[in-house]
Parts: structure tokens; C-alpha cells; sequence
């Protein structure tokens, strides 16, 4: 029956004449290895960007294809292409360009180009769950052997990665909400895996190389919303292991990152991958690379933050913009790197520029800086995003010997009512002030002496203060100041 199920499928192909004639091809090159992952969103965080990029600086013409469907596994693949279902968007980069073809069917995807490589995976939630793979694995690696359009292809596995020791999804329940238990459990199932697959011939590890770059000063920050990747440091590190895994070259020493990737965090990732492909099912502790994983700077001048869309020309005040989620090169008013990461949690909902242009605190702000904001909003209606009670940022990685003292300053102009908004800030304990936000030019909020927790963390809350009438209860930050002292 399942031969049988095989040749229908393979006889069907002809059909998919017209959308295959949609998707982009380029002219052969006898430098491109071409790679496609059956996949889901993982996939899409590991090869849609920067893996171009880093071949190409590697002398090595890619093309890279993703059957993408999100939170797809073994068996929702197997059923799609067994159905005919045209759910997948097909991401093809050609040229460094993504092309998206929505409403694909799998098969004419896996038979689109002479593939040198496919790879599967399983559903993350599911990643680390043998009971889940079969027979649907066995019955998926048959199906493309039977299509496939060169003989030379070499299939494998992408070895997905836990999540956040915070995360809240709802597979986390499978692992006991235990990352190391996830990792544990991925890494069990892909050794099974090969054993079963005697015709897998590569395995990538990145959910290894997202464990050893969680030893780095960088920490647990590799996931942008507990699981899915960090746009910048998490999906560079898995295309960095992508890169060694298909080209034997180790991304240590590579020029290419992302943007608002330092050098010291890509060094970190690069090394974070290579040793992954080394060692793919052990952690490497990696705690001296990039910083020592315990920070022992001390700032010499004065930590200036500014919020907001557009970056800050002056080089003493580091940009916080909503395009990254982590910031890593953070230095200060001397321009000493400060070894500090600020991290976004809990998202403000916005940005404006309706801060004034003049101010007479003594935070010494530009006007670029008291005029940009990032805000939120906890009650009623506003556009089209839901409300939040609270938004959250964390700074990581502080000298947890020292204290540090913090300046807030919030402001919205051509303001009718109260817009109170308050700090808590938690290290060691609780602590907490609140400025009025409605056309401020001259208040702070200030907390002094701030003891981070013991691995570096102090966690800053921003929310609409008791006073705050607004309907929406607005809330603002605007701009930051921290001073470190013994």
C-alpha cells in the first residue's frame, strides 16, 4: 500500500506543470550548492537569511529553498502531501533575493531543482518526542527519494533547539518547562534518528549551538519570543552552523553580520556554532568568549539610553530602537564598552516623536532625545494593537558588585490630562519611583542604589503611574541614564 501510495503521488506531478512554471530559477552554476529544508518556521529562522551571506563571503553561490509552513510537522507534512493541500509558501533565495510563492504543494518544491541537500525536522514542541516521527518520516524520505531530480542528494536532519528558560508555550508542558530536559530530549531523539536513517549523512545542530552560545555572555537571549529565534544573534548563529555543516568551512573569522550585531557578539555566535559541529550532542562551555560570562567592568562615565524609531547621531546616548530586540555594544560616556545587554521582554506597543525639544533636567538630553519616545497603553482601545498593562526591559549581564543609579525621563506633549508614568525596577528588591509624563520638561523619575541579582539582572517595569487618568492610561519612556558606582 504505501508503494502504492508513492507511485500515485509521483504520477500526479504533471499536474503541478502550471506552478512550477511560477517559480524563480536562476542559470546553473557549477559553484551553487542547493539546499531545501522541509520545514516550518524553524527552518525559516535557520536559512531564510544570513546563510547567502556567509557562503558568499565563503567563495560559495547558494540557493536556498524552504517548504514553509508554520508549526508544521512530520505527520501534517506527510498528510499535506499526500492530499495535495497547496498550504505551503515555498521560500526561495536566489541571489541573495527571498521569493515567496504562497499556496504551493510540496512536491513539485522538492522537485524544483537538482538539490544537493534536503533536510527535515520534526515541530519543535514535538522535537524531542521519538513517538511522534514515525512512520512519517520513513514514508517522507521515501516519497523524495522516489521524486528527487538529482541522484547525488544527500539527506538530513535539522537538530532544533530548546526553548527559553522563560518560554510560555504551550509544548514547553512537554519537557516539564525545563530547557535543559528539551535539549536533553531533542538531542536523545536526533542520535535516534540516525540510527534509524542510515541514509541521513548530515545532521545539523543548532538547537546545540543555541545551548553553547546560552554559555556566552550573551546568555539566554537567543530567542526573540521564547522560542523562535532572535532576529540578529539567535538566526546568525544557526545559519553560522548551517554554513560548516554543508561546507565543511568554520564560520570563525568571518567578516559578514548582521546589522547591530557587534563584533564581539558575532565572535561569540561563530564560536557558539563551530564548536556545535565539532561536538553536535555536548554543551560547550563557552563563558570566556566575547566577555567573561560573569562581568567585572566597571563604566567609567555615565550609561545613556535613548528610545525610540530613529537612532541618536550622538554617540554618547546608545539607541534603543524596536527594530532589535537585544543590544549588546553598549558603552559609555567615555566610550568604554560596558559589557551591559539590554533586553525587550514585554514589547512597548510604540514610538513617537512627540516628546518636547526643550528640557531642564539634568540628564543633558538633545532634543532628538526628549522629543523620541517608545510608549504603551494599558486600558480601553487604541489602533490596532491590544493593550498592556506593563512593558519590560531587562538589562543582563551587569558587574554584579556594583550599584548603579537610574534617571528616568517620560514625556508626551499638547497633553489635557494625566499621564503619571512609574518605574519599578527589580534586583535584589523592589524598588520604584514615577514622573508625570503630560507635557514634562523638567521631572525625573530616580532610583539610586540598585543591587543587580546575583547573575547580573536588574528587570525595569514601566506602567501608568496611580495618578494616570487617561482613558488609555498612556504610559512613556523616553530616555535612560544609569551610573555605576561601588
Amino acid at each position: 500500500m504505501k508503494h502504492y501510495i508513492i507511485l500515485l503521488i509521483a504520477a500526479l506531478s504533471v499536474l503541478c506543470a502550471k506552478a512550477q512554471e511560477e517559480i524563480i530559477t536562476e542559470p546553473a552554476r557549477k559553484d551553487t550548492i542547493r539546499l531545501l529544508t522541509i520545514g516550518n518556521s524553524f527552518s525559516q529562522d535557520a536559512v531564510e537569511q544570513y546563510l547567502y551571506e556567509l557562503a558568499k563571503e565563503a567563495g560559495i553561490h547558494m540557493i536556498i529553498g524552504n517548504a514553509y509552513k508554520g508549526g508544521q510537522s512530520l505527520e501534517q507534512h506527510w498528510t499535506d502531501l499526500t492530499q495535495e493541500h497547496d498550504v505551503y509558501e515555498y521560500r526561495k533565495v536566489v541571489n541573495g533575493v527571498r521569493h515567496n510563492m504562497p499556496h504551493a504543494l510540496l512536491n513539485p518544491i522538492i522537485t524544483d531543482e537538482p538539490w544537493d541537500f534536503i533536510s527535515f525536522q520534526q515541530a519543535s514542541h514535538y522535537s524531542g518526542l521519538t513517538t511522534t516521527y514515525e512512520p512519517y518520516l520513513s514514508q517522507l524520505v521515501q516519497f523524495t527519494d522516489s521524486v528527487k531530480t538529482s541522484q547525488d542528494v544527500r539527506y538530513g536532519w535539522h537538530m532544533t533547539w530548546a526553548y527559553s528558560k522563560d518560554s510560555n508555550h504551550n509544548g514547553f508542558a512537554n519537557y516539564n518547562r525545563s530547557q535543559e530536559t528539551m535539549y536533553d530530549s531533542i538531542r536523545y531523539a536526533v542520535q535516534w534518528t540516525q540510527i534509524l536513517h542510515p541514509e541521513f549523512s548530515f545532521n545539523v545542530p543548532s538547537g546545540t549551538a543555541i545551548q553553547n552560545a546560552r554559555t556566552t555572555y550573551l546568555g539566554d537571549n537567543m530567542n526573540r519570543d521564547g522560542y523562535h529565534l532572535d532576529l540578529k544573534f539567535g538566526r546568525y548563529t544557526a545559519a553560522c552552523t548551517w554554513l560548516e555543516v554543508l561546507t565543511g568551512i568554520s564560520p570563525v573569522g568571518l567578516n559578514f553580520k548582521p546589522e547591530g550585531v557587534d563584533i564581539a557578539a558575532a565572535h561569540a555566535c561563530q564560536v557558539a556554532a563551530h564548536a556545535a559541529v565539532q561536538n553536535p550532542f555536548e554543551v560547550t562551555d563557552l563563558s570566556t568568549e566575547g566577555f567573561n560570562a560573569r562581568n567585572d567592568i566597571t563604566p567609567t562615565g555615565l550609561v545613556k539610553f535613548n528610545f525610540g524609531e530613529k537612532p541618536e547621531a550622538d554617540p554618547n546616548w546608545n539607541s534603543i530602537t524596536p527594530q532589535m530586540r537585544t543590544f549588546t555594544w553598549i558603552t559609555d560616556t567615555n566610550g568604554n564598552v560596558t559589557g551591559i545587554i539590554l533586553t525587550t521582554q514585554n514589547a512597548f506597543i510604540g514610538t513617537n516623536l512627540n516628546g518636547p525639544s526643550y528640557t531642564t533636567t539634568n540628564m543633558l538630553m538633545p532634543g532628538s532625545v526628549s522629543q523620541s519616545c517608545m510608549w504603551g497603553y494599558a486600558a480601553d482601545s487604541f489602533g490596532n494593537q491590544k493593550p498592556k498593562k506593563s512593558c519590560t526591559i531587562t538589562l543582563g549581564h551587569m558587574n554584579p558588585d556594583l550599584k548603579y543609579d537610574f534617571t528616568f525621563f517620560a514625556s508626551r506633549e499638547d497633553c489635557q490630562d494625566w499621564r503619571e508614568t512609574a518605574f519599578t525596577l527589580q534586583g535584589d528588591k523592589i524598588y520604584t519611583d514615577k514622573v508625570e509624563a503630560a507635557n514634562n520638561v523638567s521631572h525625573t523619575a530616580q532610583i539610586k542604589n540598585v543591587q543587580p541579582t546575583a547573575d547580573g539582572r536588574i528587570i525595569i517595569n514601566v506602567a501608568p503611574g496611580e495618578r494616570n487618568n487617561n482613558k488609555n492610561k498612556f504610559y512613556y519612556l523616553n530616555a535612560m541614564t544609569v551610573k555605576a558606582h561601588r
